[in-house]
């Protein structure tokens, strides 16, 4: 029996005891992988994103008493009824609001909703940066399309259903990459120039032969929101105090570059680096996009490598600064002992959390051995990408 088969017979026995019924479906929702686009999708760049094999499994049965009953393996159980979909400042920072936030988006672009009972557990390990709330946002989504709507909500909307839900219910500000990564699954290319219309273009599937491997040296991610609100706020300060634009990618190439290197006292160094790290980091996007589709891995390797040392020269969010034992930047350069031809990065907002280490058959050994015996087997994980994203899997 595999890990999956395990995993939804766990649930299937939590909704058994927690229901005193039989469930009648299965759904699977995954996380997601930033591939390339780092602290670009806010300033309305472009992105790479995959979805993530590590993800939430649930045993779910459609009720007809309008209520939506959550059991969650190790957090308990909460109920509301389904046509009561307001934001409640008290259950801002939980399940019960994300809940509630997908299905009011859903209803708002007037989609049927309704009531189910789930249970549902996890396997994305504490630390593993591939957006546990992104996730769990799509697997109530993608229930509320399939039980309600057969199957007719599009991919997209499904992910602006879970984007609202975490910044408007939950209370934290997010892009679209996250939800979007567990939305579709796959590899896919995000062109947020127009957010009220993003554009989302499928990679092919990568046939090379690499490993994908999680490293979480530990740091803990918490009082460290104003240091990651400074990243797009010195971006956007860049864009509007020399541009008069309100994102950096309503800046031409030519002009931004003709302007960037003056002396201006309206600016600092940091803001200027940053602003400079967003220009590299959407060029090179765009170019491993154009590698994924010629099948130019070694390129996409390159871009990788590039991207980690624009975020320690220039974006400066490798580390907390006098932080460096635990932080990314550590895990990157123990990396690198190691890996020659493969990749290491810090992954999503960073400053402490996972690195994405894309790594060759041919290092693969050398490096699990090494990250293994540093910050222990359980936080070096091996993902894989799947070819689809939140789905009913009968």
């Amino acid at each position: 029996m595999n890990k999956e088969e395990e995993d939804f017979l766990r649930a299937e026995a939590l909704y058994r005891k927690n229901y005193h019924d039989e469930s009648e479906h299965r759904f699977i929702s995954y996380g997601r992988l930033e591939i390339l686009g780092n602290h670009t999708d806010h300033q309305h760049g472009h992105c790479l994103v995959a979805g993530c094999s590590l993800g939430i499994k649930g045993a779910v049965k459609k009720t007809n008493d309008g209520f939506v009953s959550i059991s969650s393996d190790g957090y308990g159980t909460f109920v509301f009824p389904s046509n009561d979909l307001s934001m409640k400042e008290s259950e801002k920072g939980t399940s019960i609001s994300l809940t509630r936030g997908v299905l009011s988006a859903l209803k708002e672009k007037g989609y049927k909703v309704g009531g189910f009972r789930a249970a549902i557990n996890s396997d994305i390990f504490s630390g593993a940066g591939v957006s546990s709330s992104a996730a769990y946002e799509l697997f109530i989504a993608e229930v509320i399309n399939s039980l309600y709507n057969d199957d007719k909500i599009s991919r997209l909307d499904l992910a602006k259903a879970g984007q609202h839900a975490e910044n408007v219910y939950f209370g934290k500000a997010s892009g679209l990459l996250d939800q979007c990564g567990s939305s579709f699954g796959g590899i896919q290319f995000l062109d947020f120039s127009d957010f009220s219309a993003v554009k989302v273009t499928p990679m092919p599937y990568p046939k090379w032969d690499m490993h994908i491997i999680l490293v979480n040296p530990g740091a803990s991610h918490a009082g460290l929101s104003d240091l990651y609100s400074e990243m797009p706020l010195d971006m956007k300060h860049v864009a509007k105090t020399i541009f008069g634009k309100e994102v950096l990618e309503e800046v031409s190439h030519k002009e931004f570059y003709k302007k960037i290197y003056a002396a201006n006292p309206e600016i600092n160094e940091r803001q200027r680096q940053r602003a400079l790290h967003f220009f590299g980091e959407d060029e090179r996007t765009i170019r491993c996009k154009e590698a994924f589709e010629e099948g130019n891995f070694p390129l996409v390797l390159e871009m990788e490598r590039e991207t980690q040392l624009s975020q320690a020269s220039l974006l400066h969010n490798v580390m907390v600064p006098g932080h460096y034992e635990g932080s990314p930047l550590e895990a990157v350069n123990r990396a690198n002992e190691v890996l020659k031809e493969g990749s290491s990065r810090v992954m999503g907002g960073g400053l402490v959390g996972t690195t994405l280490n894309i790594v060759p058959e041919k290092e693969y050994e050398a490096f699990m051995k090494l990250m293994s015996a540093y910050y222990g087997a359980e936080k070096v994980v091996e993902v894989g990408i799947p070819s689809q994203g939140a789905h009913k899997v009968r």
